[in-house]
């Protein structure tokens, strides 16, 4: 078998592979920019395969040979714009078209034209052989191939500078296409610029060895579908889980964080799938919810989301951000970072801090609020009643007046004396123990100072305020305290005075004096009652 019917077997074989690549891409149901791209420069190559072949198989018939040699320059047209587009794309994974992109069009278009009607005026080519030596050019076919290489070199550009911005390493899918294309350029400017007399046939196998490039990088490495986002070396470096879904919610990158945290991961499955999968009911939902929300409004959005794993919940936070280009989304990048210690550390924050808060405003000994409190309250009390005055409210007929009493324990002197100052400490932390059962939900209870305590009874009518201040001197008169019989009268009672707040522009010390006044009358008027 000589030479030439090597090349021809070979040429036959190569333009299966051509067609076998057309058919890969063409069949897949879902197709994006980057599929036509490739389908575009694979119909190229087999237009211009099929020429060279039916040229080789049919050199007898004239009108056939005629057709082959304008169809073997419109594949070379087509490529060459197809490949530019092809870098573009696998560069920013979906362009919108403008009018800019249509201008990359005009030189081709005219090209076209000049082609199909070279046979009036020879401007394309003059003399049309497959053997590049013996081929001869008209004056256009220089700006035709002046272009046809920029949009090569360009689209090749393209395609390295996407990889060398993933810091120089390039992604397995991106080396196979651009050494494909590289070889194919190589071997087209070896017949463009007549280096070697070889025929053409040989050119277009060595692009078929371009499209099993393309074909590997589909294949193995989901080369249309898988577009390198981040270097994986780095991503599998980060603790927290990352992963990269394309715009119909399919995985297409991921970390080993992720892996390590999901069951059931793999590209091309849904996201959704995963979540599902992973995570309970209602957790699910939040985290599907805001998944959905951050891709319809192309916003950031970042939640807490707490993960049960037996007794001991794990909390992360999730951050959803979209990815677009020139308006186009292209995917989006989900990362969930463990912020558990995080939230135990913030929870023994708030812990410590209501223990401050209680030690600044709660009395040492009593545990009931102490004098700092109380001044600030009484304040505040008396500020609302203001307010209501301001708005036109009456303050006699409202539920947000209050009342305030103060009491202290009668003879605590001779107490202390008999029993010692740690009965005397006791008896005041059983005193506060025994008044705050009778109290409402909404009064206050303070240590006013020594033996004085005082009640602040928020949102509490006159008649409230009588009954409160009542209970607290039967309680006490009633209690069984130690060491009582040694008192006066054999027992141990508080002597109370109370005043009631409606009125506004009232003074908190003019109505501490009162209520301390009305005290005052009580142990004068013999101890154990209550002035009003």
């Amino acid at each position: 078998m000589d030479n030439v019917d090597i090349v021809y077997i070979l040429l036959i074989l190569s333009t299966l592979v051509v067609l076998y690549f057309l058919l890969l891409v063409a069949k897949r149901k879902s197709k994006k920019q980057i599929h036509y791209a490739v389908l575009s420069i694979t119909m190229s190559i087999l237009i211009w395969n099929i020429a060279v072949l039916l040229y080789l198989s049919f050199d007898n018939v004239p009108w056939l040979l005629s057709i082959c040699e304008r169809l073997y320059f419109l594949g070379t047209i087509l490529a060459s714009i197809s490949i530019l587009f092809i870098g573009l794309i696998f560069a920013q994974t979906k362009i919108k078209f403008t009018w800019k992109h249509a201008l990359l069009f005009v030189v081709p278009v005219i090209s076209v034209t000049m082609l199909l009607t070279n046979p009036s005026h020879h401007l394309f080519y003059t003399t049309f052989s497959l053997i590049p030596s013996e081929q001869n050019f008209g004056v256009y076919f220089a700006i035709h191939t002046i272009y046809s290489y920029l949009c090569i070199g360009i689209g090749l550009a393209y395609l390295s500078v996407f990889s060398i911005k993933n810091y120089g390493l390039f992604s397995k899918q991106s080396l196979l296409i651009f050494s494909g294309i590289l070889i194919s350029l190589i071997s087209d400017a070896i017949s463009t610029f007549k280096i070697f007399n070889w025929s053409t046939a040989i050119e277009n196998i060595i692009f078929a060895i371009t499209i099993s490039f393309f074909i590997l990088a589909t294949v193995k490495f989901d080369f249309l579908n898988v577009i390198p986002i981040a270097l994986q070396t780095v991503v599998d470096s980060i603790s927290d889980i990352y992963v990269v879904i394309n715009e119909d919610y399919e995985i297409i990158d991921y970390n080993k964080a992720f892996v390590s945290g999901f069951a059931g991961v793999s590209r091309k499955v849904n996201i959704m799938e995963i979540i599902k999968k992973n995570y309970h009911d209602f957790e699910a939902k939040k985290f599907v919810d805001f998944l959905s929300e951050a891709v319809r409004g192309q916003e950031k959005v970042s939640f807490e989301l707490p993960r049960s794993v037996g007794r001991d919940v794990t909390y992360y936070r999730v951050e959803i951000t979209p990815i677009s280009i020139s308006d186009n989304h292209i995917g989006t990048i989900i990362l969930k970072k463990d912020i558990t210690e995080h939230k135990n550390n913030l929870k023994e924050v708030m812990q410590l801090n209501e223990r401050l808060q209680g030690l600044a405003t709660r009395d040492w000994l009593t545990q009931s609020y102490n004098r700092y409190f109380f001044d600030e309250r009484l304040q505040q009390e008396i500020d609302l009643v203001n307010r209501l005055q301001a708005y036109g409210l009456e303050p006699d007929k409202s539920a947000n007046n209050f009342g305030l009493i103060m009491f202290d324990i009668d003879y605590f002197k001779i107490y202390n004396d008999n029993n010692g100052h740690l009965a005397g400490d006791e008896l005041l932390q059983t005193m506060v123990t025994i008044v705050k059962e009778v109290l409402y939900p909404t009064d206050i209870l303070c240590r006013y100072g020594g033996e004085e305590f005082a009640v602040i009874c928020c949102q509490t009518s006159e008649e409230g305020v009588k009954v409160v201040a009542e209970k607290i001197r039967k309680t006490v008169e009633e209690y069984e305290f130690k060491f009582q019989n040694k008192q006066p009268r054999g027992n141990l009672t508080v002597s109370i005075g109370a005043v009631y707040c409606s009125i506004a522009n009232m003074k908190k010390d003019d109505l501490i004096k009162t209520a301390d006044n009305n005290l005052y009358l009580a142990k004068s008027a013999g101890k154990n009652k209550v002035v009003f």
